[in-house]
Protein backbone atom coordinates (compact mmCIF):
# COMPACT_ATOMS: atom_id res chain seq x y z
CA UNK A 1 0.00 0.00 0.00
CA UNK A 2 1.28 3.45 -0.88
CA UNK A 3 1.98 5.94 1.90
CA UNK A 4 -0.65 8.67 1.84
CA UNK A 5 0.83 11.00 4.47
CA UNK A 6 3.79 13.20 3.60
CA UNK A 7 7.01 12.85 5.57
CA UNK A 8 10.21 14.79 4.95
CA UNK A 9 12.43 12.81 7.30
CA UNK A 10 12.26 10.68 10.45
CA UNK A 11 13.44 13.34 12.90
CA UNK A 12 9.88 13.88 14.09
CA UNK A 13 8.75 10.26 14.13
CA UNK A 14 7.13 10.77 17.53
CA UNK A 15 4.36 12.79 15.85
CA UNK A 16 3.54 10.21 13.20
CA UNK A 17 0.99 8.50 15.43
CA UNK A 18 -1.09 10.21 18.11
CA UNK A 19 -3.08 8.25 20.66
CA UNK A 20 -6.35 9.76 21.88
CA UNK A 21 -6.33 11.15 25.39
CA UNK A 22 -8.57 9.70 28.08
CA UNK A 23 -11.03 12.52 27.38
CA UNK A 24 -11.16 12.09 23.59
CA UNK A 25 -11.20 8.28 23.82
CA UNK A 26 -14.67 8.41 25.38
CA UNK A 27 -15.96 11.35 23.35
CA UNK A 28 -19.38 10.61 21.84
CA UNK A 29 -19.34 9.82 18.15
CA UNK A 30 -21.18 12.92 16.97
CA UNK A 31 -19.95 13.10 13.36
CA UNK A 32 -20.94 10.82 10.50
CA UNK A 33 -20.62 10.62 6.72
CA UNK A 34 -22.83 8.40 4.59
CA UNK A 35 -21.16 7.51 1.29
CA UNK A 36 -21.60 5.49 -1.89
CA UNK A 37 -19.94 5.23 -5.27
CA UNK A 38 -18.08 3.03 -7.71
CA UNK A 39 -14.37 2.41 -8.15
CA UNK A 40 -12.17 0.60 -10.64
CA UNK A 41 -8.49 -0.32 -10.59
CA UNK A 42 -7.42 3.19 -9.56
CA UNK A 43 -7.91 3.85 -5.85
CA UNK A 44 -10.26 6.62 -4.71
CA UNK A 45 -11.03 8.03 -1.27
CA UNK A 46 -14.46 7.21 0.12
CA UNK A 47 -13.61 9.78 2.79
CA UNK A 48 -10.78 12.28 3.08
CA UNK A 49 -10.34 14.07 6.40
CA UNK A 50 -8.90 17.57 6.40
CA UNK A 51 -8.14 17.69 10.13
CA UNK A 52 -5.53 15.62 11.88
CA UNK A 53 -1.88 15.39 12.88
CA UNK A 54 -0.55 16.42 9.49
CA UNK A 55 -3.13 18.91 8.30
CA UNK A 56 -4.46 22.35 9.11
CA UNK A 57 -8.16 22.68 9.77
CA UNK A 58 -8.88 25.45 7.26
CA UNK A 59 -8.87 23.41 4.05
CA UNK A 60 -12.53 23.06 3.29
CA UNK A 61 -12.97 25.56 0.47
CA UNK A 62 -11.19 28.87 0.95
CA UNK A 63 -11.11 29.30 -2.81
CA UNK A 64 -14.89 29.21 -2.92
CA UNK A 65 -15.41 25.70 -4.28
CA UNK A 66 -18.99 24.76 -3.46
CA UNK A 67 -18.21 21.05 -3.83
CA UNK A 68 -15.81 21.40 -0.90
CA UNK A 69 -18.24 23.47 1.15
CA UNK A 70 -20.80 20.68 0.91
CA UNK A 71 -18.50 18.05 2.43
CA UNK A 72 -19.27 17.17 6.03
CA UNK A 73 -15.56 16.57 6.69
CA UNK A 74 -14.33 20.01 5.62
CA UNK A 75 -14.70 23.65 6.46
CA UNK A 76 -13.50 25.98 9.17
CA UNK A 77 -15.30 26.28 12.50
CA UNK A 78 -16.90 29.68 12.78
CA UNK A 79 -19.97 31.87 12.78
CA UNK A 80 -21.56 33.72 9.89
CA UNK A 81 -23.26 36.81 11.29
CA UNK A 82 -24.98 37.72 8.03
CA UNK A 83 -28.57 36.51 8.35
CA UNK A 84 -29.34 35.81 4.68
CA UNK A 85 -25.86 34.98 3.41
CA UNK A 86 -26.75 33.14 0.20
CA UNK A 87 -29.77 35.39 -0.51
CA UNK A 88 -32.12 32.39 -0.38
CA UNK A 89 -34.71 34.35 1.59
CA UNK A 90 -36.67 37.13 -0.13
CA UNK A 91 -35.94 39.46 2.80
CA UNK A 92 -32.88 41.57 2.02
CA UNK A 93 -33.50 44.42 4.47
CA UNK A 94 -30.20 43.79 6.31
CA UNK A 95 -28.40 45.07 3.18
CA UNK A 96 -28.30 48.85 2.72
CA UNK A 97 -27.75 50.23 -0.78
CA UNK A 98 -24.90 52.74 -1.05
CA UNK A 99 -24.50 54.30 -4.48
CA UNK A 100 -26.25 51.46 -6.29
CA UNK A 101 -29.62 49.81 -6.65
CA UNK A 102 -29.77 46.33 -5.10
CA UNK A 103 -32.20 43.49 -5.70
CA UNK A 104 -32.56 39.77 -5.10
CA UNK A 105 -32.18 37.92 -8.41
CA UNK A 106 -32.03 34.25 -9.39
CA UNK A 107 -30.24 34.10 -12.74
CA UNK A 108 -26.62 33.78 -11.56
CA UNK A 109 -26.24 32.15 -8.14
CA UNK A 110 -22.95 30.75 -6.88
CA UNK A 111 -24.62 28.65 -4.21
CA UNK A 112 -28.29 27.85 -3.88
CA UNK A 113 -30.84 29.59 -6.08
CA UNK A 114 -30.32 33.35 -5.70
CA UNK A 115 -27.82 36.18 -5.53
CA UNK A 116 -27.81 39.88 -4.66
CA UNK A 117 -27.42 42.11 -7.71
CA UNK A 118 -25.86 45.54 -7.24
CA UNK A 119 -26.40 47.97 -10.12
CA UNK A 120 -23.86 50.80 -9.66
CA UNK A 121 -25.01 54.35 -10.34
CA UNK A 122 -21.75 54.95 -12.25
CA UNK A 123 -21.22 58.30 -10.55
CA UNK A 124 -18.31 57.40 -8.23
CA UNK A 125 -16.08 54.61 -7.04
CA UNK A 126 -17.05 52.29 -4.16
CA UNK A 127 -20.73 51.93 -5.11
CA UNK A 128 -22.56 48.92 -3.72
CA UNK A 129 -24.16 48.01 -0.39
CA UNK A 130 -23.24 47.33 3.22
CA UNK A 131 -24.32 45.48 6.34
CA UNK A 132 -24.07 47.00 9.80
CA UNK A 133 -22.50 44.99 12.61
CA UNK A 134 -23.61 44.91 16.19
CA UNK A 135 -21.46 46.77 18.73
CA UNK A 136 -17.99 45.20 18.80
CA UNK A 137 -14.83 45.73 20.85
CA UNK A 138 -11.34 44.30 20.63
CA UNK A 139 -8.95 42.95 23.20
CA UNK A 140 -6.81 44.65 25.80
CA UNK A 141 -3.34 43.89 27.05
CA UNK A 142 -4.85 41.11 29.18
CA UNK A 143 -7.05 39.52 26.54
CA UNK A 144 -6.74 38.34 22.97
CA UNK A 145 -6.81 40.64 19.98
CA UNK A 146 -10.02 40.59 17.94
CA UNK A 147 -10.70 41.18 14.26
CA UNK A 148 -13.57 41.50 11.83
CA UNK A 149 -13.01 38.95 9.06
CA UNK A 150 -15.44 39.32 6.15
CA UNK A 151 -15.74 37.84 2.67
CA UNK A 152 -18.05 37.36 -0.30
CA UNK A 153 -18.22 35.83 -3.75
CA UNK A 154 -18.65 38.21 -6.69
CA UNK A 155 -18.86 38.09 -10.49
CA UNK A 156 -19.78 40.58 -13.15
CA UNK A 157 -22.56 40.71 -15.70
CA UNK A 158 -19.65 40.96 -18.14
CA UNK A 159 -15.88 40.66 -17.90
CA UNK A 160 -15.25 44.30 -17.08
CA UNK A 161 -15.36 46.52 -14.04
CA UNK A 162 -14.05 45.56 -10.61
CA UNK A 163 -15.09 44.85 -7.02
CA UNK A 164 -13.69 45.21 -3.52
CA UNK A 165 -14.71 45.02 0.12
CA UNK A 166 -14.28 47.67 2.81
CA UNK A 167 -14.85 48.14 6.53
CA UNK A 168 -15.98 51.60 7.59
CA UNK A 169 -17.16 53.22 10.78
CA UNK A 170 -20.86 53.91 11.31
CA UNK A 171 -20.54 57.20 9.39
CA UNK A 172 -18.90 55.62 6.35
CA UNK A 173 -15.29 56.63 7.02
CA UNK A 174 -13.06 53.93 5.54
CA UNK A 175 -11.02 51.92 8.06
CA UNK A 176 -9.84 49.01 5.90
CA UNK A 177 -9.94 48.06 2.22
CA UNK A 178 -9.38 44.57 0.88
CA UNK A 179 -7.69 43.50 -2.32
CA UNK A 180 -9.72 44.47 -5.40
CA UNK A 181 -10.47 42.00 -8.20
CA UNK A 182 -11.23 42.58 -11.87
CA UNK A 183 -14.69 41.22 -12.58
CA UNK A 184 -15.14 38.21 -14.83
CA UNK A 185 -18.18 36.06 -15.53
CA UNK A 186 -16.91 33.53 -12.97
CA UNK A 187 -17.25 34.02 -9.23
CA UNK A 188 -14.21 35.13 -7.24
CA UNK A 189 -13.77 35.49 -3.50
CA UNK A 190 -12.97 38.89 -2.03
CA UNK A 191 -12.33 39.67 1.62
CA UNK A 192 -11.32 42.31 4.14
CA UNK A 193 -10.09 42.29 7.75
CA UNK A 194 -9.88 44.91 10.48
CA UNK A 195 -8.39 44.86 13.98
CA UNK A 196 -10.98 46.04 16.48
CA UNK A 197 -10.22 48.76 18.98
CA UNK A 198 -11.08 48.52 22.66
CA UNK A 199 -13.90 51.06 22.23
CA UNK A 200 -17.30 49.39 21.63
CA UNK A 201 -18.34 50.44 18.13
CA UNK A 202 -20.67 49.39 15.32
CA UNK A 203 -19.15 49.04 11.86
CA UNK A 204 -20.24 48.77 8.25
CA UNK A 205 -19.02 45.95 6.02
CA UNK A 206 -19.23 47.14 2.44
CA UNK A 207 -19.43 45.13 -0.80
CA UNK A 208 -18.80 47.48 -3.71
CA UNK A 209 -17.09 48.50 -6.92
CA UNK A 210 -13.46 49.53 -6.66
CA UNK A 211 -13.44 52.16 -9.40
CA UNK A 212 -16.33 53.94 -11.07
CA UNK A 213 -18.20 51.70 -13.51
CA UNK A 214 -21.71 50.63 -14.49
CA UNK A 215 -21.29 46.84 -14.64
CA UNK A 216 -23.82 44.88 -12.59
CA UNK A 217 -22.17 42.92 -9.78
CA UNK A 218 -23.62 39.61 -8.59
CA UNK A 219 -22.85 38.88 -4.93
CA UNK A 220 -23.35 35.58 -3.11
CA UNK A 221 -22.06 33.64 -0.07
CA UNK A 222 -21.57 36.72 2.09
CA UNK A 223 -20.21 36.46 5.62
CA UNK A 224 -18.46 38.14 8.50
CA UNK A 225 -17.28 36.95 11.87
CA UNK A 226 -15.42 38.26 14.91
CA UNK A 227 -12.18 36.28 15.12
CA UNK A 228 -8.97 36.17 17.12
CA UNK A 229 -6.81 36.38 14.00
CA UNK A 230 -7.10 37.42 10.37
CA UNK A 231 -7.23 33.91 8.88
CA UNK A 232 -9.89 33.76 6.16
CA UNK A 233 -12.25 30.94 7.07
CA UNK A 234 -14.41 28.86 4.78
CA UNK A 235 -17.93 30.01 3.98
CA UNK A 236 -20.56 29.06 6.55
CA UNK A 237 -24.32 28.77 6.40
CA UNK A 238 -26.67 26.45 8.22
CA UNK A 239 -27.79 24.55 5.12
CA UNK A 240 -24.39 23.22 4.06
CA UNK A 241 -23.56 19.50 4.18
CA UNK A 242 -27.06 18.46 5.07
CA UNK A 243 -26.78 20.02 8.52
CA UNK A 244 -23.88 17.79 9.60
CA UNK A 245 -21.97 20.32 11.70
CA UNK A 246 -23.72 23.35 10.17
CA UNK A 247 -26.53 25.01 12.11
CA UNK A 248 -28.91 27.95 11.90
CA UNK A 249 -29.49 29.83 15.13
CA UNK A 250 -33.11 30.45 14.16
CA UNK A 251 -34.99 30.64 10.88
CA UNK A 252 -33.14 29.02 7.98
CA UNK A 253 -31.63 31.61 5.63
CA UNK A 254 -32.65 34.41 7.97
CA UNK A 255 -30.50 34.02 11.09
CA UNK A 256 -26.92 33.67 12.29
CA UNK A 257 -25.33 30.35 11.32
CA UNK A 258 -22.51 28.30 12.78
CA UNK A 259 -20.14 25.57 11.68
CA UNK A 260 -18.80 23.18 14.28
CA UNK A 261 -15.41 21.51 14.00
CA UNK A 262 -15.52 18.85 11.25
CA UNK A 263 -14.66 15.20 11.73
CA UNK A 264 -11.07 14.81 12.88
CA UNK A 265 -10.82 11.09 13.63
CA UNK A 266 -12.59 8.01 12.26
CA UNK A 267 -13.98 5.76 15.01
CA UNK A 268 -16.28 3.39 13.14
CA UNK A 269 -17.24 2.22 9.67
CA UNK A 270 -19.75 0.01 7.91
CA UNK A 271 -18.95 -0.60 4.24
CA UNK A 272 -20.50 -3.02 1.75
CA UNK A 273 -19.30 -4.18 -1.64
CA UNK A 274 -22.43 -3.82 -3.76
CA UNK A 275 -21.01 -5.68 -6.78
CA UNK A 276 -22.09 -9.31 -7.05
CA UNK A 277 -18.75 -10.77 -8.13
CA UNK A 278 -15.89 -8.24 -8.14
CA UNK A 279 -13.65 -7.65 -5.13
CA UNK A 280 -13.46 -4.40 -3.14
CA UNK A 281 -10.27 -3.60 -1.22
CA UNK A 282 -10.42 -1.13 1.70
CA UNK A 283 -7.52 0.61 3.46
CA UNK A 284 -7.21 3.32 6.14
CA UNK A 285 -4.75 6.23 6.21
CA UNK A 286 -3.06 5.10 3.01
CA UNK A 287 -3.90 4.27 -0.61
CA UNK A 288 -5.68 0.96 -1.20
CA UNK A 289 -4.46 -1.61 -3.68
CA UNK A 290 -5.14 -5.26 -4.42
CA UNK A 291 -3.01 -6.90 -1.74
CA UNK A 292 -3.26 -8.94 1.43
CA UNK A 293 -2.56 -5.73 3.40
CA UNK A 294 -6.00 -4.34 2.45
CA UNK A 295 -9.37 -5.46 3.81
CA UNK A 296 -10.80 -7.72 1.10
CA UNK A 297 -14.56 -7.72 0.51
CA UNK A 298 -15.88 -10.24 -1.97
CA UNK A 299 -19.16 -9.73 -3.86
CA UNK A 300 -21.95 -8.35 -1.65
CA UNK A 301 -19.73 -8.70 1.43
CA UNK A 302 -19.81 -6.20 4.33
CA UNK A 303 -17.31 -5.26 7.02
CA UNK A 304 -18.36 -3.33 10.09
CA UNK A 305 -16.36 -1.85 12.94
CA UNK A 306 -18.33 0.35 15.30
CA UNK A 307 -19.49 0.76 18.88
CA UNK A 308 -22.51 -1.51 18.40
CA UNK A 309 -20.42 -4.63 17.88
CA UNK A 310 -17.01 -3.77 19.32
CA UNK A 311 -15.55 -2.24 22.46
CA UNK A 312 -12.49 -1.18 20.46
CA UNK A 313 -13.43 1.51 17.96
CA UNK A 314 -11.15 2.58 15.15
CA UNK A 315 -8.89 5.62 15.34
CA UNK A 316 -7.75 6.76 11.90
CA UNK A 317 -7.01 10.36 11.01
CA UNK A 318 -6.70 10.80 7.26
CA UNK A 319 -8.69 8.75 4.77
CA UNK A 320 -10.61 5.64 3.83
CA UNK A 321 -9.38 4.41 0.46
CA UNK A 322 -11.08 1.84 -1.81
CA UNK A 323 -9.89 -0.12 -4.85
CA UNK A 324 -11.82 -2.48 -7.15
CA UNK A 325 -10.76 -5.63 -8.94
CA UNK A 326 -12.60 -4.34 -12.00
CA UNK A 327 -14.46 -1.31 -13.29
CA UNK A 328 -17.66 -0.12 -11.62
CA UNK A 329 -17.13 -1.96 -8.35
CA UNK A 330 -19.84 -0.44 -6.18
CA UNK A 331 -19.62 0.40 -2.50
CA UNK A 332 -21.78 2.08 0.14
CA UNK A 333 -21.77 2.64 3.86
CA UNK A 334 -21.38 5.09 6.72
CA UNK A 335 -18.36 6.38 8.61
CA UNK A 336 -18.62 7.48 12.26
CA UNK A 337 -16.18 9.82 13.93
CA UNK A 338 -15.36 12.54 16.42
CA UNK A 339 -14.42 16.16 15.97
CA UNK A 340 -11.19 16.31 17.96
CA UNK A 341 -8.28 16.76 15.49
CA UNK A 342 -5.50 15.65 17.81
CA UNK A 343 -1.85 15.46 16.86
Amino acid sequence: MAIANDYTDSASWETWQSDPSTRTAVQPWDRYVAFSGTVGTSAVDALNLYAGPYYNLDQGGAAGTTANWELATTGSPGINRILNPSIENATISEFTADGSAISRTTANPHLGSAELTANPANSAAKEGFYVTTDTLAGGTSRTSDAYIVASGMVRGASASGDAVMQITDSDGTVLATGTAVDLTTDYQRVSVTYKLTTTPTAYRIKFCSNTQHNINMYWDCLMWDKRQNTALIDYVDGSLAGGNGYQWQGTANLSISKHLMPMGAIRGISIRNTHASQVLYVSFDCTAEASTAAIKLTGNDTTEHNHFISTHPLDFRKNVSVYGSGSSTGYEGVIWGVAAPVG
